[in-house]
């Protein structure tokens, strides 16, 4: 018994949804399911195109008249769900490339486990030279085979498509402290790990169709860098390690020191402003995206 929950936010999911519907009835009959969608305040235009899914048999549509947030969208969405597994899935994933992934995630799901499935990202860059910086990270960074995933299990959870039972969320809910863009999802893991649950990344990809541009995009991470630093308090006062092992936070403890700290910030913070318009320009860099958001955080 399948719930398959998906938020919605200014995003056309009704290939998606057709693409889940479709295998979802191959689990069939012995599987009972329902895809069940929740606008988190999108407004007319995309409520009017999406909520005509609702025609479709086992398709629920909800409208939230507010956006309620990346987590607790998670938290309404899990207490309305009518099954006990539930499946989440971002808004801007593609299923036609994996035929299998419901199944997938059907055969292994374990009641102690999320199992999280990734994402993939389209092999080319694309036409549009403002995606590039979104494409560039996401497909180098982001783009990760299950076995270098289970090294840092929490750390590399992403919440775009996994799948867990619904006695975990009862326990352990998505933390709606933590506002805005980004690690919402890795509380949560941190949580469940410190529970004694386990995570498991698979290869179950959904193809991530949503690429931002640029500008857009920075304003996201500059975000997430925001709440990197919220991350870090809620961790302390859960009494939870901070997980966050990435390299970025790796060269930010060298440098913060106060010995070190006024030097670099200077340089930092002085360079930022050139950094911005080259990620803004047709061919980013990553090595100059590494260095604007050490320099962000610098300048907290």
């Amino acid at each position: 018994m399948l719930s398959v929950l998906i938020p919605v936010y200014r995003y056309d999911v009704r290939d998606l949804v057709r693409e889940l519907h479709r295998q979802c009835l191959r689990l069939q009959p012995q599987i009972p399911f329902e895809i069940r969608l929740l606008d988190d305040g999108s407004g007319e235009s995309y409520c009017k195109i999406n909520s005509k899914l609702s025609e479709l048999e086992h398709v629920v549509w909800e409208e939230s008249p507010l956006n309620m947030g990346r987590s607790k969208v998670r938290n309404t969405l899990s207490e309305k769900a009518k099954y006990d597994w539930l499946w989440f899935l971002d808004c801007d994933g593609d299923a036609v490339i994996n035929p299998q992934l419901a199944s997938t995630f059907w055969n292994a799901r374990k009641e102690d486990t999320l199992i999280s499935g990734g994402r993939v990202y389209q092999a080319e860059a694309p036409e549009n030279e403002r995606l590039n910086l979104h494409w560039l990270w996401c497909s180098q960074r982001e783009l990760l085979d299950p076995k270098i995933r289970m090294k840092d299990p929490v750390t590399n959870f992403l919440s775009n498509n996994f799948i867990i039972h619904r006695s975990l969320l009862e326990k352990i809910p998505f933390d709606t402290q933590l506002l805005g863009y980004g690690y919402e999802d890795t509380l949560f893991a941190a949580e469940l790990t410190k529970a004694g649950y386990q995570i498991q990344h698979i290869n179950n990809p959904v193809l991530h169709a949503g690429l931002e541009n640029s500008k857009d995009f920075l304003s996201k991470i500059e975000e997430s860098l925001d709440n990197l630093f919220r991350l870090k308090e809620l961790c302390a006062e859960k009494g939870i390690s901070f997980p966050v092992r990435s390299k970025l936070m790796l060269l930010y403890r060298l440098i913060n020191f106060p010995l070190f700290r006024p030097f670099f910030a200077k340089w930092f913070i002085r360079n930022k402003p050139h950094w911005r318009n080259q990620l803004l320009g047709k061919n980013p860099s990553l090595s100059i995206f590494d260095l604007y958001r050490l320099a962000f955080l610098l300048d907290q």
